[in-house]
Protein backbone atom coordinates (compact mmCIF):
# COMPACT_ATOMS: atom_id res chain seq x y z
CA UNK A 1 0.00 0.00 0.00
CA UNK A 2 1.08 3.54 -0.76
CA UNK A 3 0.03 6.85 0.79
CA UNK A 4 -1.91 7.77 -2.35
CA UNK A 5 -4.17 4.72 -1.81
CA UNK A 6 -5.63 6.10 1.45
CA UNK A 7 -5.34 9.85 0.98
CA UNK A 8 -6.62 12.88 -0.87
CA UNK A 9 -4.67 16.01 -1.86
CA UNK A 10 -4.26 18.53 0.94
CA UNK A 11 -6.50 21.60 1.00
CA UNK A 12 -5.36 24.62 -0.96
CA UNK A 13 -2.67 26.59 0.84
CA UNK A 14 -4.16 29.12 3.22
CA UNK A 15 -3.86 30.63 6.68
CA UNK A 16 -5.23 27.33 7.97
CA UNK A 17 -1.76 25.84 7.32
CA UNK A 18 -0.27 28.15 10.01
CA UNK A 19 3.23 28.15 8.52
CA UNK A 20 5.59 26.05 6.39
CA UNK A 21 6.56 23.69 9.22
CA UNK A 22 3.13 22.91 10.67
CA UNK A 23 4.29 23.50 14.24
CA UNK A 24 4.48 26.46 16.60
CA UNK A 25 7.09 26.31 19.38
CA UNK A 26 6.92 28.75 22.30
CA UNK A 27 9.82 28.39 24.77
CA UNK A 28 9.19 29.00 28.46
CA UNK A 29 5.49 29.53 27.82
CA UNK A 30 4.05 28.24 31.08
CA UNK A 31 4.71 29.75 34.53
CA UNK A 32 6.23 27.57 37.23
CA UNK A 33 3.17 27.90 39.47
CA UNK A 34 0.90 26.16 36.93
CA UNK A 35 3.46 23.44 36.20
CA UNK A 36 4.15 22.81 39.90
CA UNK A 37 0.45 22.57 40.75
CA UNK A 38 -0.20 20.04 38.02
CA UNK A 39 2.94 18.00 38.77
CA UNK A 40 1.88 17.74 42.41
CA UNK A 41 -1.61 16.68 41.41
CA UNK A 42 -0.20 14.04 39.04
CA UNK A 43 2.25 12.67 41.60
CA UNK A 44 -0.41 12.25 44.26
CA UNK A 45 -2.93 10.61 41.93
CA UNK A 46 -0.53 8.30 40.12
CA UNK A 47 1.63 7.09 43.00
CA UNK A 48 4.88 8.83 42.16
CA UNK A 49 7.85 7.34 44.06
CA UNK A 50 10.73 9.27 42.52
CA UNK A 51 13.50 8.76 39.98
CA UNK A 52 16.26 6.21 39.79
CA UNK A 53 19.63 7.31 38.46
CA UNK A 54 21.24 5.85 35.39
CA UNK A 55 24.13 6.45 33.03
CA UNK A 56 21.77 8.11 30.56
CA UNK A 57 18.13 8.98 31.27
CA UNK A 58 16.47 8.75 34.66
CA UNK A 59 13.95 5.95 35.24
CA UNK A 60 10.63 7.00 36.75
CA UNK A 61 9.06 5.02 39.57
CA UNK A 62 5.29 5.38 39.93
CA UNK A 63 2.26 3.14 40.30
CA UNK A 64 0.96 4.42 36.95
CA UNK A 65 3.77 5.83 34.84
CA UNK A 66 1.27 6.15 31.99
CA UNK A 67 -0.82 8.59 33.97
CA UNK A 68 -4.62 8.46 34.08
CA UNK A 69 -6.15 5.71 31.96
CA UNK A 70 -9.01 7.79 30.58
CA UNK A 71 -8.86 10.55 28.00
CA UNK A 72 -10.56 13.35 29.97
CA UNK A 73 -8.93 13.59 33.42
CA UNK A 74 -9.22 17.39 33.15
CA UNK A 75 -12.85 16.91 34.18
CA UNK A 76 -11.78 15.70 37.65
CA UNK A 77 -8.48 17.43 38.30
CA UNK A 78 -8.48 21.18 38.83
CA UNK A 79 -4.77 21.89 38.35
CA UNK A 80 -4.80 19.99 35.06
CA UNK A 81 -7.82 21.92 33.82
CA UNK A 82 -6.27 25.23 34.86
CA UNK A 83 -3.12 24.42 32.91
CA UNK A 84 -5.02 23.41 29.77
CA UNK A 85 -7.29 26.46 29.84
CA UNK A 86 -4.49 28.95 30.58
CA UNK A 87 -5.62 32.24 29.02
CA UNK A 88 -2.46 32.95 26.92
CA UNK A 89 -2.70 29.43 25.51
CA UNK A 90 -6.37 29.96 24.65
CA UNK A 91 -5.46 33.12 22.73
CA UNK A 92 -2.71 31.39 20.75
CA UNK A 93 -4.97 28.49 19.83
CA UNK A 94 -7.79 30.80 18.79
CA UNK A 95 -5.41 32.59 16.44
CA UNK A 96 -4.28 29.33 14.87
CA UNK A 97 -7.86 28.08 14.45
CA UNK A 98 -8.70 31.14 12.36
CA UNK A 99 -10.47 33.06 15.09
CA UNK A 100 -12.47 30.22 16.62
CA UNK A 101 -11.96 29.39 20.33
CA UNK A 102 -10.52 25.93 20.94
CA UNK A 103 -11.79 23.52 23.57
CA UNK A 104 -9.75 20.67 25.06
CA UNK A 105 -11.24 17.18 24.81
CA UNK A 106 -8.42 14.64 25.10
CA UNK A 107 -5.36 14.15 27.30
CA UNK A 108 -2.36 11.83 27.34
CA UNK A 109 -0.80 12.16 30.77
CA UNK A 110 1.99 9.58 30.94
CA UNK A 111 5.47 10.54 32.11
CA UNK A 112 7.01 8.03 29.70
CA UNK A 113 6.83 8.02 25.91
CA UNK A 114 3.58 6.93 24.28
CA UNK A 115 5.56 5.11 21.56
CA UNK A 116 2.68 5.81 19.17
CA UNK A 117 4.13 5.43 15.70
CA UNK A 118 3.83 7.82 12.74
CA UNK A 119 0.32 9.19 12.21
CA UNK A 120 -1.73 12.25 11.40
CA UNK A 121 -4.53 13.31 13.75
CA UNK A 122 -6.95 14.68 11.17
CA UNK A 123 -8.24 11.33 9.87
CA UNK A 124 -9.14 10.27 13.42
CA UNK A 125 -11.71 13.07 13.65
CA UNK A 126 -15.13 13.49 12.11
CA UNK A 127 -14.84 15.24 8.71
CA UNK A 128 -16.67 18.32 10.07
CA UNK A 129 -13.69 19.14 12.29
CA UNK A 130 -11.37 19.79 9.35
CA UNK A 131 -8.57 22.20 10.23
CA UNK A 132 -10.31 23.52 13.36
CA UNK A 133 -7.99 21.25 15.32
CA UNK A 134 -4.67 21.42 17.14
CA UNK A 135 -2.70 19.41 19.66
CA UNK A 136 -0.12 20.53 22.20
CA UNK A 137 2.95 19.04 23.89
CA UNK A 138 3.92 20.61 27.23
CA UNK A 139 7.32 19.84 28.74
CA UNK A 140 6.98 19.45 32.50
CA UNK A 141 10.74 19.01 32.78
CA UNK A 142 13.82 19.00 30.55
CA UNK A 143 13.49 16.15 28.02
CA UNK A 144 16.37 13.69 27.65
CA UNK A 145 17.17 12.32 24.15
CA UNK A 146 17.08 8.72 25.45
CA UNK A 147 13.54 9.05 26.82
CA UNK A 148 11.61 8.64 23.56
CA UNK A 149 11.11 12.27 22.52
CA UNK A 150 8.29 13.61 20.37
CA UNK A 151 9.22 13.64 16.68
CA UNK A 152 7.63 15.30 13.67
CA UNK A 153 8.19 15.84 9.95
CA UNK A 154 8.20 19.57 9.11
CA UNK A 155 5.93 20.45 6.21
CA UNK A 156 4.14 17.09 6.18
CA UNK A 157 0.83 18.86 6.80
CA UNK A 158 1.08 19.75 3.10
CA UNK A 159 1.39 16.08 2.10
CA UNK A 160 -1.60 14.05 0.89
CA UNK A 161 -4.10 13.74 3.73
CA UNK A 162 -5.32 10.36 4.96
CA UNK A 163 -9.11 10.29 5.33
CA UNK A 164 -11.35 8.27 7.61
CA UNK A 165 -13.41 7.16 4.61
CA UNK A 166 -10.45 5.73 2.71
CA UNK A 167 -8.80 4.02 5.68
CA UNK A 168 -12.26 2.60 6.41
CA UNK A 169 -11.77 0.33 3.38
CA UNK A 170 -9.04 -1.44 5.36
CA UNK A 171 -10.27 -1.36 8.99
CA UNK A 172 -13.66 -1.75 10.66
CA UNK A 173 -14.65 1.74 11.78
CA UNK A 174 -17.32 0.22 14.05
CA UNK A 175 -14.55 -1.32 16.15
CA UNK A 176 -13.56 1.09 18.96
CA UNK A 177 -9.94 -0.02 18.45
CA UNK A 178 -9.88 1.01 14.79
CA UNK A 179 -7.38 3.87 15.36
CA UNK A 180 -4.82 1.35 16.64
CA UNK A 181 -5.50 -1.03 13.75
CA UNK A 182 -5.16 1.84 11.28
CA UNK A 183 -1.82 2.79 12.79
CA UNK A 184 -0.54 -0.75 12.18
CA UNK A 185 -1.38 -0.25 8.49
CA UNK A 186 -0.33 3.37 8.07
CA UNK A 187 2.96 3.54 9.99
CA UNK A 188 4.91 1.57 7.34
CA UNK A 189 3.23 3.66 4.65
CA UNK A 190 4.42 6.86 6.32
CA UNK A 191 7.91 5.41 6.88
CA UNK A 192 8.14 4.70 3.15
CA UNK A 193 6.92 8.20 2.30
CA UNK A 194 9.55 9.77 4.56
CA UNK A 195 12.28 7.73 2.88
CA UNK A 196 11.09 8.44 -0.66
CA UNK A 197 10.89 12.18 -0.03
CA UNK A 198 14.13 12.28 1.91
CA UNK A 199 12.14 14.23 4.49
CA UNK A 200 13.62 15.64 7.67
CA UNK A 201 12.60 14.10 10.99
CA UNK A 202 12.89 16.57 13.88
CA UNK A 203 13.42 15.34 17.42
CA UNK A 204 11.87 17.75 19.91
CA UNK A 205 14.06 18.20 23.02
CA UNK A 206 12.36 20.98 24.99
CA UNK A 207 13.06 22.42 28.39
CA UNK A 208 10.60 22.73 31.24
CA UNK A 209 7.71 25.03 30.42
CA UNK A 210 8.18 24.90 26.65
CA UNK A 211 5.10 24.49 24.47
CA UNK A 212 4.84 22.82 21.06
CA UNK A 213 1.60 23.02 19.06
CA UNK A 214 1.18 20.80 16.03
CA UNK A 215 -1.20 20.88 13.10
CA UNK A 216 -3.85 18.18 12.72
CA UNK A 217 -2.42 17.12 9.36
CA UNK A 218 1.18 16.94 10.60
CA UNK A 219 2.99 13.61 10.66
CA UNK A 220 4.29 12.91 14.18
CA UNK A 221 5.02 10.21 16.72
CA UNK A 222 6.26 9.41 20.20
CA UNK A 223 9.60 7.74 19.49
CA UNK A 224 10.76 4.60 21.27
CA UNK A 225 12.87 5.18 24.35
CA UNK A 226 16.52 4.11 24.22
CA UNK A 227 16.15 3.46 27.96
CA UNK A 228 12.87 1.64 28.72
CA UNK A 229 10.89 3.41 31.42
CA UNK A 230 12.90 6.60 31.04
CA UNK A 231 11.42 9.73 32.62
CA UNK A 232 9.73 11.87 29.97
CA UNK A 233 7.59 14.35 31.92
CA UNK A 234 5.05 15.72 29.49
CA UNK A 235 1.41 16.54 29.01
CA UNK A 236 -0.35 16.12 25.67
CA UNK A 237 -3.74 17.67 24.92
CA UNK A 238 -5.96 17.85 21.85
CA UNK A 239 -8.27 20.75 21.03
CA UNK A 240 -11.06 21.39 18.54
CA UNK A 241 -12.90 24.52 17.50
CA UNK A 242 -15.85 24.83 19.88
CA UNK A 243 -18.29 25.10 16.95
CA UNK A 244 -16.91 22.09 15.07
CA UNK A 245 -17.62 19.13 17.37
CA UNK A 246 -21.35 18.52 17.14
CA UNK A 247 -20.85 15.00 18.54
CA UNK A 248 -19.70 16.51 21.86
CA UNK A 249 -21.65 18.55 24.44
CA UNK A 250 -21.25 22.33 24.07
CA UNK A 251 -17.88 23.55 25.31
CA UNK A 252 -17.64 25.43 28.62
CA UNK A 253 -15.51 28.51 29.17
CA UNK A 254 -13.66 28.66 32.46
CA UNK A 255 -14.46 31.75 34.48
CA UNK A 256 -10.98 32.03 35.98
CA UNK A 257 -8.92 32.40 32.84
CA UNK A 258 -11.05 32.18 29.73
CA UNK A 259 -9.97 28.87 28.16
CA UNK A 260 -12.51 26.28 26.99
CA UNK A 261 -13.13 22.57 27.63
CA UNK A 262 -15.65 20.03 26.39
CA UNK A 263 -17.53 18.49 29.38
CA UNK A 264 -17.25 14.90 28.25
CA UNK A 265 -16.25 13.00 31.38
CA UNK A 266 -15.41 9.92 29.33
CA UNK A 267 -13.72 6.94 30.96
CA UNK A 268 -12.66 5.60 27.56
CA UNK A 269 -9.10 4.24 27.87
CA UNK A 270 -6.49 6.15 25.91
CA UNK A 271 -4.17 3.18 25.43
Amino acid sequence: MRLEDVSVPPPEESAADWNEAGVVILPGFFPDALLDAYAGEWEEANGYHGLQGGETAWIISADRVGGWDDCTPYMRHEALRQLLTYAPLARVLEGLLIGEPAGVHLNLTGWVTTERDWHQDSYLNEPEVGDRYAAIWIALGDIHPDSGPFQYVPGSHRWPQVTRELIGHHVNLADPSWPKHSEDILSPVFEAEIRERGAEVVTHLPNRGDLLIWHGRLLHRGSKANVPGAYRPALIAHYSGIHHRSSMPPAIQTLSNGGWFFPIGSLTPVR
